[in-house]
């Protein structure tokens, strides 16, 4: 929420400092930078001292980061926030990690829906929340995110408990730091996990390709301001949220992770395209609507795939390096959204969104069912 309250308002706070739209796709891009590096390193550290204190120390970094962005006075100081932000929410895979650690491998695809639930519940809210409290101040909305932040950090310390043991931890499973590094690489160099990796990088570079350019893109073709922009991103949350909370837990049953992926990959394309020649709000409704059917059909099913080809040892580590793949993509995106936005124009971003969303469905035609007996490295804890 914390987050859906800050990102619409990103490019406009940017422009106030005079940013262009290479610099908004900067400012976008050095999130992700930062969880690029630590999102491995966050994820190795809970293999070995357990899911709870990461998620804890996680909660607190992003609360800091927000104050930090409510008092920026500068373009400087609002790119320091945002490198601090993406530190602090560089814990994702830990929380995927902890769902995959309590969960049997058919029910995953459905439970690691519901972190995505949790993100479309905060981009309902907090876009809309955050249109609000800008006509407040222009601090109002960086210290309501941080205080969620915070309050949410208090009750992890307070009620959520440790869901790794110390004898399923990696320190006890492997006796030398080069031993446990020397399985994650096979782990990494397995072809299931590359393949899959692969097409997040692809699916999550489309999807960020029109995140930091969209409030322009709508300023310019339909002259919405702030608060519209945040409904529309809420809007975006709450088809997410339904699909992952609701339609992926009956569906990956029935069709498998695989087949859904492939299947979501169409009106992931078909949304994109739809965005770039929207000529009314209706349109862009419906484009909208159909990128988040598909982004949220095929999130979960490619992270339940990725921790169960992973050895369960390792599940933090590998699912951070599928956090650091999804920030890479997360880099190139905005750049390129960027890029095509200043030199092409307004909707480029999405047509090559489209592309790129493409070159994924190609890929996902190539992946096939996991076989969980048969994980790389599957035999090294004793």
């Amino acid at each position: 929420m914390g987050f859906g309250i800050v990102l619409p308002l990103l490019p406009f706070y940017a422009s106030r400092f005079g940013a262009s739209g290479i610099q908004v796709g900067l400012l976008i891009t050095v999130y992700s930078a930062a969880q690029l590096f630590l999102a491995p390193l966050w994820g190795r550290w809970s293999d070995r001292v357990g899911r709870r204190p990461i998620l804890i120390l996680g909660l607190m970094g992003s609360a800091l980061s927000y104050l930090v962005f409510a008092y920026a006075g500068s373009l400087a100081i609002l790119f320091l926030s945002r490198i601090m932000a993406g530190a602090g929410g560089a814990t994702v895979p830990v929380a995927q990690a902890y769902i995959a650690d309590i969960t049997p491998p058919e029910r995953r695809a459905g439970n690691l829906g519901l972190i995505g639930v949790a993100f479309g519940l905060g981009f309902i809210f907090g876009p809309a929340l955050g249109g609000v409290l800008a006509l407040v101040s222009t601090q109002a909305p960086g210290l309501v995110a941080a205080a969620l932040c915070f309050g949410n950090g208090i009750l992890a310390l307070l009620l959520l408990p440790e869901s790794l043991p110390p004898t399923k931890r990696a320190s006890r499973a492997m006796d030398r730091r080069e031993s446990a590094l020397r399985h994650l690489r096979i782990a990494l160099l397995d072809p299931r996990t590359s393949r899959i990796l692969l097409l997040f990088f692809l699916f999550t570079v489309a999807f960020a390709a029109m995140q930091p350019t969209f409030p322009l893109f709508g300023a310019i073709r339909f002259g919405l301001e702030e608060r519209h922009v945040g409904y529309l991103f809420a809007f975006l949350g709450m088809i997410s949220a339904i699909v992952q909370g609701g339609l992926v837990r009956k569906l990956v049953p029935v069709l498998g992770e695989t087949r859904l992926i492939q299947l979501s990959s169409l009106p992931f394309i078909a949304g994109l395209l739809t965005i770039g020649f929207a000529t009314g709000v209706g349109f862009l409704l419906v484009g909208l609507a159909l990128l988040a059917l598909g982004f949220g059909g095929s999130l979960p099913s490619m992270t339940s795939l990725l921790s169960r080809v992973a050895p369960p040892q390792l599940q933090g580590s590998v699912l951070g390096v599928g956090q650091s793949v999804g920030s890479l993509a997360r880099i190139v995106g905005p750049l390129l959204a960027g890029i095509l936005f200043d030199f092409s124009g307004i909707a480029w971003p999405y047509f090559g969104g489209a592309v790129v969303a493409a070159a994924a469905f190609m890929v996902a035609l190539s992946l096939r069912p996991p076989d969980d007996s048969s994980s790389p490295t599957a035999g090294i804890v004793s």
